[in-house]
């Protein structure tokens, strides 16, 4: 069991960066503790301890879903029969776009879908409601950033060598490709600073102690909103990760030793300002899908 400290936390923050994605793939651990203030043996030693412990097995790499022509939103659900929630998740799987999903205890689920225009994300959520049997599922789309790279057969090579593992040894990516390490070095830099790809956790919430609580919080008003995320962003240390991307939609997670702790917070966050609504699902799995994504990584591999 991993007893998470507030350091441990906010490592694991810089890794996701906490108001938005973490762009830097390869994000050293040096960098983090500068800006945390600690050295980066201590920084090594807690992330490897994790992995020791099985609470952040892995990172994969995620595809910035404007790299190929897509949009992205979160859709928020209640299957209707929980005991049919793993064959559910099963099915929902195999739907093209699907990249991520967030199954919490009991009936809720949260899903990451790609898709490539408006009536597409229609027809895919009707699809969702009619497989989980929720009549009115909630979606909302993701903010994410034009990419600003030519993308060469070489990157998406290297894409495709690093999606199941973010921190795969360069050695072994660039031998698997073809090309020189600095050569990775180089082209992992530039899709970096262009935000091509990003980093995401797959942490085991069943090794660590306490409830890891993701917390959907719904502002109509833009202004308000920005003031709202600022005030949870600033005021809470135990944030693991955040997506504050969408226009009215900000998700929250946060670890908690207790419900009366996360219930209290829903308290605070519900009197802020600007909040219409609050909702708590407390996680159980995050599932990364990878195969459509493999998919269309590899079709614009071949294509060039």
């Amino acid at each position: 069991m991993h007893y998470a400290d507030d350091l441990d936390v906010r490592i694991i923050r810089e890794m996701g960066n906490a108001d938005s994605l973490q762009w830097n793939v390869r994000e050293t651990y040096s960098s983090i503790a500068g800006r945390l203030g600690v050295d980066e043996e201590t920084v090594r030693r807690r992330l490897k301890r994790a992995e020791r412990l099985g609470s952040l097995p892995s990172w994969k790499m995620m595809v910035n879903p404007r790299l190929i022509g897509c949009g992205a939103a979160n859709i928020q659900l209640e299957v209707r029969d929980e005991k049919r929630k793993s064959e559910i998740i099963s099915e929902l799987r195999k739907i093209d776009g699907i990249v991520k999903i967030l199954d919490f205890r009991g009936w809720k689920l949260l899903l990451t879908l790609y898709f490539q225009d408006d009536d597409l994300l229609k027809t895919k959520k009707d699809k969702i409601g009619s497989i989980s049997g929720c009549t009115e599922p909630i979606a909302w789309e993701l903010g994410f950033p034009e990419p600003r790279i030519h993308m060469k057969m070489t990157d998406w090579k290297i894409i495709s060598s690093m999606l199941d593992d973010a921190r795969r040894s360069l050695k072994d990516v660039s031998e698997s490709i073809g090309v020189s390490v600095r050569t990775v070095e180089r082209k992992l830099n530039e899709m970096s600073e262009s935000r091509a790809v990003y980093l995401q956790g797959t942490p085991n919430f069943s090794k660590f102690a306490g409830l890891s609580c993701v917390f959907i919080v719904f502002c109509p008003d833009k202004m308000k909103k920005l003031a709202v995320d600022r005030a949870i962003l600033s005021k809470v240390k135990r944030i693991e990760l955040a997506n504050t991307s969408s226009k009215q939609y900000s998700t929250f997670v946060t670890l908690f030793d207790n419900l009366a702790e996360s219930d209290d917070f829903i308290d605070w966050i519900s009197g802020l300002d600007g909040v219409n609504s609050v909702s708590m699902g407390i996680m159980r799995e995050l599932l990364v899908v990878q195969k459509w994504l493999q998919k269309e990584v590899t079709k614009r591999q071949l294509k060039r």
